[in-house]
């Protein structure tokens, strides 16, 4: 691997990480949770449209192959069509920056969508309608 190479996919990763809120070991994994295979569906789209990296140095880092880097890429771009969080996710990887910030709404189906346990289910929606409240 390229020094250059792992200097943008080390920054690809954490700033994937921080849009999603998957932690960047998730998106590594090989495993099929949701979250994490959304993920790495957008680190791809992000190292192929701003670090103009090939398909095959994109998968070799991805642990995929060209084949999966370019389903990625059209996922990204296909969904981004229609569903308002990949919009986001999308537009915020374009621009390098994390463009809008997550109504209340959208934090919650975002927890409701991500988490496994009722318990930590209903404790982060409890942080969100505190922090609503605030006004943070």
């Amino acid at each position: 691997m390229k020094m250059q190479n792992s200097d943008a996919f080390l920054d690809a990763i954490s700033f994937v990480s921080n849009i999603t809120g998957v932690p960047q070991v998730d998106i590594m994994k090989s495993g099929r949770q949701r979250d994490s295979v959304v993920s790495r569906h957008f680190l791809r789209y992000y190292l192929r449209r701003n670090c103009k990296m090939t398909f095959k140095e994109i998968g070799d880092l991805t642990n995929g192959h060209h084949s999966s880097v370019i389903h990625s890429v059209r996922y990204v771009e296909d969904y981004s069509l229609f569903d308002k969080t990949y919009k986001l996710y999308k537009e915020s990887i374009d621009a390098r920056v994390f463009v809008h910030k997550l109504t209340p709404r959208e934090k919650i189906t975002k927890v409701l969508v991500s988490q496994r346990n009722n318990e930590f289910k209903c404790n982060a929606i409890l942080e969100i309608i505190k922090e609503t409240i605030n006004g943070e």
